[in-house]
């Protein structure tokens, strides 16, 4: 295994506030960033990071990645593993295969998780959780990072600024995981106005999307045909 599953180049694109994994703690960071010029540019490169890697993430594990792991890690333990994951690697920095392996020897029940006996974790069962929870951190940093720009958007981002965000989710949005569409589609409304009804459109009408993905743009889109109907 390699040191780490995040590449150099992203942890440099994703800084503090974003990478925290907990999501209440990142939240209240994102709220007390100003969007100064210099955020505003961190920001950008990292949503732009955050888009591209979720956007492989789709392509190669379709809408629903479970990443090797039974259901039951996610449903019926989930929230108890949650809290020690937060705990044992707080940051996309601190998710290296040591920690990982660290955490699962420490707090996972293999019996009970996963219906197996084991001395050592099993590097594949290790890579699994790895990757798991780097994708977590990462699509919460992408989900904190849109809703961000659409906070401050109306007042501080600059025409450049709206247009290459606008740009960065449209082209990704069809190809992004349902969960993080309808975030992105009222996102690109608040940032571009009713000019993107027929970009709305071919989503809604796409039969490739994911069923909630065309329905949240066929919501949007016509939430836009009524605001231009006469009175």
């Amino acid at each position: 295994m390699t040191a780490s599953w995040v590449a150099h180049e992203m942890l440099a694109a994703v800084p503090v506030p974003w990478r925290l994994a907990d999501p209440v703690e990142r939240g209240k960071a994102t709220r007390e960033l100003p969007p100064d010029p210099l955020h505003r540019v961190e920001a950008l490169t990292a949503l732009e990071t955050c888009l591209a890697y979720l956007v492989d993430v789709r392509d190669r594990y379709g809408d629903e990645a479970d990443w090797g792991l039974p259901k039951a890690f996610f449903d019926d333990y989930w929230f108890l593993l949650y809290a020690r994951l937060k705990q044992s690697m707080p940051t996309l920095a601190d998710v290296t295969p040591e920690r990982v392996r660290e955490w699962a020897e420490a707090y996972l029940d293999p019996e009970d998780v996963f219906g197996v006996t084991w001395t050592t974790p099993p590097d594949e069962m290790i890579d699994s959780i790895g990757r798991s929870w780097v994708f977590f951190i990462l699509r919460g940093a992408a989900e904190s990072l849109v809703r961000w720009f659409r906070q401050v958007g109306p007042d501080q981002l600059d025409d450049s600024e709206r247009a290459r965000i606008v740009e960065l989710l449209k082209d990704a949005t069809p190809r992004l995981q349902w969960r993080m569409t309808i975030i992105t589609i009222p996102t690109i409304l608040d940032l571009s106005g009713s000019q993107e009804k027929d970009y709305f459109d071919r989503l809604a009408n796409d039969p490739g999307l994911h069923e909630k993905t065309r329905a949240e743009a066929e919501s949007v889109s016509s939430s836009i045909g009524h605001q231009n109907e006469p009175i």
